[in-house]
């Protein structure tokens, strides 16, 4: 990772200085910019750290396109839209192919870098409003639990950097998954020591209006949503169920939107979001990448929705209605992914999507299955049917222990479909890839093996340092 870690110092913290006109108006900054006067002043550390989001929005990683659609393709989200069914699936695994770079890992490692370069940099200052200190701090190492979130889960073991220093990055070898993911609640606890409960303005200090609250910045609910996750990825259930209903239980900030509201800026549901950059020819990628039109061709990404989750909905399911669309293409219909709309710019200015990183609904499920585990069925159902009353549905029929856990995973697959990965990673932690697999990759043009549940470690990263070995399966 030497290629990677080497980056200047300097104009990163000049480039976010830069970019972070939407959270904050400074001047730009000159060339004179070091290490110790970007975290000298509010303004300046503030930005650092408001210019991460931008990088994250504007980039391809984790959190955007690649946890949205390829690990959707992985699964049995999406299907091909053209009749060679193996344009799709070969893009999932294209390190066996002819490329030795992974856009993903290389720039969600980036953000990692610019997390440890802040929390250095926030660390060592002096000269800053303590309480600011705090939040920024709590922002930094949410974002990195976050990033480390979806590379364990996409590659397994994975290099765990938590410092700046290339030199000792750039041979860093994989840790372990347990390793990960105690880093990673590490990080979580801490943040919600530092984090506001306020949903914060742009210069991280000043609560909005709760009205007109921007949910942009993490706050103590959203390291407590992303802990709930991690509890329950580890099957710490009581825990998972403690952090799960401490956001549940705030319905002064978070309540259940209607479907058509849910993917909405700012909406109700919404823990953490991400803000829209560009809304010059749509809002998000998702809009531009999923919404099928008559002239879809060649340039545009070739899936639409599978049979396997057009099946999966009830009759009567609101979220069909609102989240599924259809067109028909030289007089073949399709469907597909419809959470956003705005993929273009009329659109985009009249209902402004933001990406939706953590909702609310996601907690109901995370405590169905937490309380399902700790044999309390009445309670799992009655929050399972708190979700299938919002979709206009009649309460689950479901009863014991296997019919109760296959009618939260149905409906994990039908609430958080084509959402960063949700349904790629319970397929994984579930056991249950190999017999879904199994039958769905010979559609994708493919014969699925139980390695490829884990995505290649890129082979220029592999080149690059002598400590980093690849996954089984790709060598």
């Amino acid at each position: 990772m030497k290629r990677l870690y080497s980056i200047s110092l300097i104009m990163l913290i000049i480039a976010t200085l830069s970019a972070c006109k939407k959270f904050v108006q400074l001047d730009a900054p000159d060339d004179r910019l070091n290490y110790a006067t970007a975290f000298s002043t509010n303004a300046s550390a503030t930005s650092v750290i408001n210019g991460l989001y931008l990088r994250i929005m504007e980039t391809a990683n984790v959190f955007s396109i690649y946890s949205s659609t390829y690990l959707a393709s992985s699964a049995d989200e999406m299907k091909n839209f053209f009749a060679s069914p193996t344009s799709v699936y070969s893009m999932l695994y294209r390190n066996q192919l002819n490329n030795t770079t992974d856009l993903y890992w290389n720039s969600t490692y980036a953000i990692v870098y610019h997390c440890n370069v802040a929390i250095e940099g926030l660390e060592g200052t002096t000269t800053i409003n303590a309480s600011l200190k705090q939040q920024l701090l709590g922002e930094a190492k949410f974002m990195r639990a976050l990033c480390y979130f979806y590379l364990v889960n996409t590659y397994g073991k994975i290099p765990l950097l938590t410092s700046s220093d290339y030199r000792v990055n750039s041979i860093a070898p994989r840790a372990e998954v347990s390793q990960v993911y105690s880093q990673i609640i590490s990080d979580l606890t801490d943040a919600k020591s530092k984090l506001s409960k306020d949903f914060l303005t742009g210069d991280a200090t000043k609560p909005y209006p709760n009205a007109s609250a921007e949910r942009v910045r993490p706050t103590f609910w959203a390291a407590s949503a992303l802990l709930a996750r991690i509890y329950l990825y580890n099957q710490k259930w009581a825990d998972a169920e403690t952090e799960a209903s401490t956001v549940i239980n705030n319905t002064g900030m978070f309540t259940l939107a209607p479907p058509s509201q849910v993917f909405l800026k700012n909406s109700k549901e919404s823990i953490f979001q991400l803000q829209t950059v560009s809304t010059i020819n749509y809002s998000l990628q998702e809009a531009r990448l999923f919404v099928l039109t008559t002239s879809v061709g060649t340039g545009t990404f070739p899936i639409a929705l599978s049979p396997q989750l057009e099946q999966a909905f009830e009759t009567g399911d609101q979220r069909r209605s609102n989240w599924v669309g259809g067109v028909t293409i030289s007089g073949v219909p399709y469907l597909f992914p419809y959470k956003y709309k705005a993929n273009n710019a009329t659109l985009a200015a009249s209902a402004p999507e933001y990406l939706t990183m953590l909702r609310l609904a996601e907690q109901y499920l995370i405590r169905a299955e937490a309380r399902l585990q700790q044999n309390n069925p009445v309670g799992a159902v009655a929050d399972l049917n708190i979700i299938r009353a919002r979709a206009g549905l009649a309460g689950t029929a479901a009863a014991g222990q296997s019919a109760i856990m296959n009618a939260i995973l149905k409906e994990r697959q039908v609430e958080l479909f084509c959402e960063q990965g949700h349904r790629w990673f319970d397929l994984k932690r579930t056991s249950r890839i190999d017999e879904v697999m199994n039958s769905v990759a010979p559609s994708k043009g493919a014969v699925w093996a139980p390695f490829k549940q884990l995505f290649p470690i890129p082979t220029n990263e592999i080149n690059a340092n002598p400590n980093l070995v690849q996954n089984p399966g790709y060598n």
